[in-house]
């Protein structure tokens, strides 16, 4: 698969990941294993970028991070898996987000997040966003992480509409938490905006796609009616369905699938995120919709069965290996 020369510009969320792996409670306390905490970068854009970074695909990062330890680690942290930087702003005025992952033996994870308000991610401004970075793009990816306050909710949506106007494509991952934040009228009105900005969409299929049709007033209870309803008339919509795999429906209403890939659970921080970059990286080389959906599924396969934390991220070779037939 060949590798665009310009690169994807990939605009949103960056914080520091603290993972603690919980004991087994089914065995006896005293033979209960504790491991080390691990502290990695982490936030949904920034595993995004790190993963495109991973795959050999040029790829420069716009966000903002605090003045601090965390931030400049974060910073460093990109930099190693091939991301440029120089997008990066730092906010003074507020420290770098931090997200505690509990994880479970099984692979369930549950979020902690500091500052509640987001902290400096949240700083980013309209006019802190390079045009002639955004303009000189492949695609531009972002977050709906970063939908839900202002200034940065203002970043995305001009960062959208002028990539658009360059002749950008554009991708957003919804990543709205509802489950935690649930979704308030103005948080929706930003939703909504980036949607009619958007080539593609991605998110859970049950945990976003459905819950946002239903916003709409639509009686609808499947990932697919819901793919289905959000994509009329506007951007394709991939609807992650974990280990049933994904599918994707079109403007004009065809339904592609994809099988997922056999995986041991070991650890799913980041796996939406992995499986943005496969499908970006496919996508920006030129592969169909049905192809770019596989290596979404392949990346987001051996993300989820490598023991580290969101950064823990799969090479170009292995996924090639696994499209080619080998396991995950």
């Amino acid at each position: 698969m060949p590798v665009s020369p310009r690169p994807v510009v990939v605009l949103g969320d960056l914080n520091a990941d603290l993972t603690i792996d919980l004991p087994d409670r089914a065995v006896a306390p005293t033979e209960r294993v504790v491991r080390e905490p691990r502290l990695t970068g982490g936030g949904t854009a920034g595993n995004t970028a790190a993963a495109l970074g991973r795959l050999g695909v040029p790829v420069e990062f716009v966000g903002a991070v605090g003045d601090d330890g965390f931030g400049r680690r974060l910073v460093d942290d990109l930099a190693a898996a091939g991301v440029g930087t120089a997008g990066v702003v730092v906010a003074r005025d507020a420290p770098t987000c931090q997200v505690i992952a509990l994880v479970e033996p099984d692979g369930e994870r549950y979020l902690v997040v500091w500052p509640l308000d987001g902290g400096a991610l949240t700083r980013l401004t309209p006019d802190a966003v390079d045009a002639d970075l955004v303009e000189a793009a492949s695609w531009l990816h972002t977050t709906g992480m970063c939908l839900r306050t202002r200034p940065v909710a203002d970043a995305v949506l001009a960062t959208m509409r002028r990539a658009r106007t360059a002749g950008v494509p554009v991708s957003l991952d919804l990543n709205l938490r509802i489950e935690l934040w649930g979704l308030a009228d103005e948080v929706r009105a930003n939703v909504e905006a980036a949607l009619s900005l958007a080539n593609v969409v991605l998110g859970s299929g049950p945990e976003e796609l459905v819950p946002l049709a239903r916003a709409r007033g639509l009686d609808i209870d499947t990932p697919e009616g819901a793919a289905l309803a959000l994509a009329t008339g506007g951007p394709i919509v991939v609807a992650r369905l974990g280990a049933a795999g994904v599918m994707a429906a079109t403007p004009d209403g065809i339904v592609v699938l994809a099988a997922g890939f056999p995986a041991i659970l070991r650890n799913p921080v980041g796996a939406g995120d992995a499986f943005d970059a496969g499908f970006i990286a496919a996508r920006v080389a030129g592969l169909p919709l049905d192809e770019a959906l596989r290596w979404g599924n392949a990346v987001g396969a051996l993300k989820v069965g490598r023991g580290g934390g969101a950064r823990d991220q799969p090479t170009r070779a292995e996924v090639e290996a696994l499209l080619a037939g080998g396991q995950a």
